[in-house]
């Protein structure tokens, strides 16, 4: 069989480009890329209304464009890039200038009369802005919005609550012990600053010898580098220069303390939508505590949707949290630590001070709390639904490996809120996009926008109270729920 001859390539020393080239940017992205399923999901300029009273309308220089750089930021989190490393990449990737409606030559040539890059110190302060106002508070909730006019999340939710540790943006080396001021009269305050003052004065500056530089070459001590060999570190007696919000934290016995925050998750097991993402100081009630402000938070926020069960581990098996859950009308699964059914507890005779009896009552109605969990627990009724809490912790794998959170990018504990909101929002986009593969016409278009946001100022404090007085009834009526002579759940 007679093989195909193929003539040899020429040799070119260099490659000399076309002076003149058309470059239609619509062509450049291929059809099924991600950004552009996102920017058929989901319609941005809504973030015109929301940043509006921040900007004046007749003084003060132009402002950038606020949906580009929306835009901007949600391709920082999409894809892991630094803001450095964004406007590195920018001029050389057609993708993501098609995203923020731009071209090559928008970059490269700026034009004013035409849309341009804004300046990097521009996207910095302009992110600090929104982070003060909610903005992305707003645009949290406008993406949950979406995914549930699209039905990828279902009216009655099956939620999942769990919290995670990142890493600060702080050395431990930054640790530095924290001192009390002393407590002093206004005399004795008054009478040392007038000896000081004396003393400065009669002292002349020039006879202060010169302070030595250190020599090059020459080693650092171990009290200098931060040698802790031997020392003992606590939240009460050491704070990080660096990042003061940081809190030394940890979860298993074997591993290292180390400045962290916490992220807290809620999220729909069925569809692994994140309906709620909170950071907050690494403590040990964090969890609990931030769990019960976001059920909350969601209820107001998405009133269409009702979460039926919450999952959750070991950690909030608390009596409090359970009791809060009943209360709220929510079915806990939540494994205690003792599985054994709790005999209700019996006095001989009745308390004559009532202190003691509502005392007494209060513990008999804590044993019927934890039976009736523990019943739920061996009934088995929603194990389907509550095998299927390792969803979250899946959730929190794909935001620190694809979207840089396991490490906070800033210092403060509002920007790591920031950076908490918008990778959530992410990868709520990546769900949205998916689920209108599957199934057409879900897209910003047919997904109806709410009338008034639960989270707007003119419809949150009446939510407030009117959830706050059903909240107060059913916490005056919980004996109801738990009735005291009743035998155990």
């Amino acid at each position: 069989m007679e093989r195909e001859r193929i003539m040899k390539a020429p040799k070119n020393p260099s490659t000399q480009p076309r002076l003149f080239q058309v470059i239609d940017m619509e062509e450049l992205v291929p059809p099924h890329h991600i950004l552009r399923q996102i920017n058929e999901a989901v319609d941005f300029s809504v973030i015109h209304d929301w940043v509006a009273p921040l900007y004046t309308e007749k003084t003060g220089r132009p402002a950038a464009d606020p949906e580009r750089l929306l835009r901007l930021m949600l391709l920082s989190y999409l894809f892991d890039h630094s803001e450095r490393e964004l406007y590195e990449i920018l001029p050389m990737h057609a993708g993501y200038l098609w995203f923020c409606g731009l071209d090559f030559e928008s970059v490269l040539h700026p034009d004013p009369h035409h849309p341009t890059l804004p300046d990097r110190t521009t996207l910095v302060k302009t992110r600090k802005r929104w982070r003060q106002h909610e903005i992305f508070d707003r645009l949290m909730t406008y993406v949950v919005d979406q995914c549930i006019a699209a039905g990828l999340v279902s009216p009655d939710v099956h939620a999942a609550a769990d919290g995670t540790q990142v890493r600060a943006n702080a050395s431990i080396h930054s640790l530095r012990e924290v001192k009390l001021a002393p407590v002093e009269t206004l005399e004795d305050y008054l009478a040392r600053t007038a000896r000081e003052d004396e003393q400065t004065e009669a002292r002349d500056p020039d006879d202060d010898p010169p302070s030595p530089s250190p020599k090059s070459g020459e080693r650092v001590h171990a009290e200098e580098r931060g040698n802790f060999r031997g020392a003992t570190f606590s939240n009460r007696t050491h704070r990080s220069v660096t990042d003061p919000d940081a809190r030394l934290y940890k979860k298993g016995k074997g591993q290292e303390a180390y400045p962290r925050y916490l992220v807290h998750d809620v999220i729909d097991v069925q569809s692994r939508v994140i309906l709620s993402r909170r950071a907050s100081l690494a403590t040990g009630t964090a969890e609990r505590e931030t769990s019960l402000e976001q059920l909350a938070s969601i209820q107001f926020r998405h009133p269409s949707i009702t979460i039926r069960t919450l999952s959750a581990d070991k950690a909030y098996g608390t009596t409090e949290y359970l009791e809060a859950l009943f209360v709220q009308g929510i079915t806990p699964l939540v494994p205690l630590r003792r599985k054994e059914m709790e005999e209700i507890p019996t006095w001989k005779r009745r308390a004559k001070d009532p202190a003691q009896e509502a005392k007494r009552q209060a513990k008999v109605r804590d044993v019927q709390i934890r039976n009736q969990a523990r019943l739920i627990q061996q009934q088995g009724g929603y194990r389907s639904i509550q095998a299927l809490r390792t969803r979250c912790e899946h959730v929190f794998a794909e935001g620190k490996e694809c979207h840089g959170l396991d490490r906070a990018r800033s210092r403060g504990l509002y920007a790591m809120e920031e950076q908490a909101l918008l990778t959530a929002v992410v990868q709520n986009l990546k769900r949205l996009c998916r689920f209108r593969k599957k199934r057409g016409g879900t897209g910003s278009l047919a997904c109806a926008k709410p009338e008034l946001g639960a989270g707007s100022p003119a419809r949150l404090p009446i939510l407030w109270r009117q959830t706050a007085g059903r909240m107060a009834s059913k916490i005056r009526h919980v004996g109801s729920l738990c009735p005291i002579n009743s035998p155990a759940f």
